[in-house]
């Protein structure tokens, strides 16, 4: 189902744990814009989920979402300020991204020739990612709006405004999905390799953000 990477001393408690977004939690899958091909989060280390796709997809999806990981210049996300979530966004594809990279090299080492195709698949898939953010500005509410409200209250409001907004931009949204699916080299990710070159990569954000 998934790797667990295990910290010696650790009690065997998981430090990064990867699952396929197929394996995504129910609140997940009830986001009309929920797609298993295309949908990835990391929320932490231990709570990473990234796509069993084409390999173009999947490496992108895996570099933007451990971006968010990365704590050096990390910048707060809120349902009611839509500029600071954009500036995450672009923030976690270039961090994500700088990390990766240097790892694509042991995944691809009888093919290297394939790295400077994925790296351009990856870059086609980042300004599709940031249309569909441009779209979602629609989602976010004005600033201060949410001062005084609990987790559940936000929830409900974000659930509102989702249905509301698939209603509306639905078919521009998955327009989107679908050119991000066609870029793509027309092979599976091996998930062995995938999560194995992913784990080391978030071990070194790891790593970094205890400097």
């Amino acid at each position: 189902m998934f790797k667990e990477k295990f910290v010696e001393n650790s009690q065997e408690r998981p430090i990064i744990v990867i699952k396929r977004s197929i394996e995504a939690p129910p609140e997940a899958k009830e986001n009309p814009f929920y797609d298993s091909e295309i949908w990835g989060n990391a929320k932490s280390p231990d709570n990473i989920y990234l796509p069993e796709s084409d390999e173009a997809i999947s490496f992108a999806l895996a570099a933007h979402e451990i971006g968010h990981l990365v704590k050096e210049g990390e910048i707060e996300i809120s349902l009611d300020d839509f500029e600071a979530t954009r500036a995450e966004e672009m923030r976690a594809w270039e961090k994500g991204w700088n990390y990766l990279q240097k790892y694509l090299s042991e995944y691809y080492k009888d093919q290297t020739e394939i790295i400077p195709v994925i790296q351009e698949a990856i870059e086609k898939i980042q300004k599709l990612m940031m249309q569909a953010t441009d779209l979602s500005q629609g989602l976010y509410l004005e600033k201060g709006s949410l001062i005084g409200l609990s987790d559940e209250e936000e929830r409900k409001i974000l659930k509102e405004r989702r249905q509301k907004f698939f209603t509306e931009k639905g078919i521009e949204i998955l327009e989107i999905y679908q050119q991000i699916k066609s870029v793509n080299i027309g092979k599976k990710v091996d998930w062995e390799k995938y999560v194995e070159i992913i784990t080391k990569t978030v071990q070194e954000i790891l790593n970094d953000n205890k400097k």
